[in-house]
């Protein structure tokens, strides 16, 4: 005798249950902000140098260095780290030219050559690795296939820094022109000559001269040589902020501080070998005066200005 009360209750508040879940998925799916895959990483690409880091026991010290150019193995990665953020914030996509580096800024431009066919192409380093053996660089499946040893899994290399790179850039797809190593070709001006009959050993501008005046080449004095003075480069200005014998004590220093900055670390060379922590450069004395305050604020109470290489 109770079910039908029961039935004609639920007859009654199934429409209202159908109405307020139209209503929710109406209202989801209108939503500005609503993202168009859910879970998926939000890229937010920004520069690193880093701080020296240790990892199976070896050390590892990010800097920015021009004059990088490495031989060793290659490797690369694909489907693993499809769609996954980069060290510096990037999504990595396996389908264009980028690569991981232990230690070179991000992001940076490399020129990588396989040396066992010839093949040279421009990466985008955005990412930290690989740290297996010997290897130097890992490179995204494309750029794998464009130096063409995809199948093989390695080859020997030549890693070599090829400038800066944009910030807000993706890294290029096979056969942009940006993966187009560079050719630099050396601009040779021929020098002007002056008077094709002047006798050997006669200097050419006091035979200018002579022609002018109507005079002998002989009868015009020797000019006074000037010696060059090269423009005054102004010092570059650090904040040392420790200097230790061993990496390992790096290991107990706060060095991710965010208020300081990136720290590069220095080798010097003085009745033995230490290592110099440094912030910088600045070339303006009031902006190194602060990160000094700010490196002592934060627990670096030796921390001091030092100018050029500091020795």
């Amino acid at each position: 005798m109770r079910s039908k009360p029961v039935l004609a209750a639920l007859a009654r508040r199934i429409p209202v249950v159908l109405a307020a879940a139209a209503l929710a998925g109406c209202s989801t799916l209108n939503l500005p902000d609503a993202p168009k895959t859910v879970g998926g990483p939000v890229a937010k690409p920004h520069y690193k140098i880093g701080a020296p880091y240790k990892i199976d026991g070896r050390w590892y010290v990010p800097k920015v260095d021009e004059r990088y150019d490495e031989i060793g193995v290659a490797s690369w990665y694909g489907d693993a780290f499809h769609n996954k953020l980069t060290a510096n914030g990037e999504i990595f996509d396996k389908k264009r030219i980028s690569a991981a580096h232990k230690t070179l800024p991000l992001p940076t431009l490399a020129e990588v050559e396989n040396l066992e066919n010839g093949r040279k192409i421009v990466v985008r380093v955005n990412d930290r690795g690989p740290f297996v053996g010997d290897r130097v660089i890992d490179l995204s499946h494309a750029a794998a296939d464009e130096l063409g040893f995809t199948a093989k899994g390695l080859a020997r290399v030549r890693v070599r820094y090829a400038g800066e790179a944009d910030l807000t850039a993706l890294a290029a797809l096979p056969g942009d022109k940006a993966t187009k190593p560079a050719k630099f070709a050396a601009k040779k001006e021929a020098a002007p000559i002056l008077n094709a009959s002047a006798a050997e050993g006669e200097d050419p501008m006091a035979i200018l001269i002579a022609d002018a005046v109507g005079a002998s080449p002989r009868d015009i004095p020797a000019p006074v040589v000037a010696t060059a003075v090269a423009p005054i480069q102004p010092s570059e200005i650090w904040v040392e902020i420790a200097r230790v014998d061993d990496l390992d004590a790096l290991e107990k220093m706060p060095l991710d501080h965010p208020d300081l900055g990136p720290v590069s670390v220095r080798a010097e060379h003085g009745g033995g070998m230490s290592q110099s922590l440094r912030l910088g450069p600045f070339l303006d004395e009031a902006v190194a005066a602060l990160s000094l305050t700010r490196a002592k604020a934060a627990g670096f109470g030796a921390a001091r200005i030092v100018r050029g290489s500091g020795v």
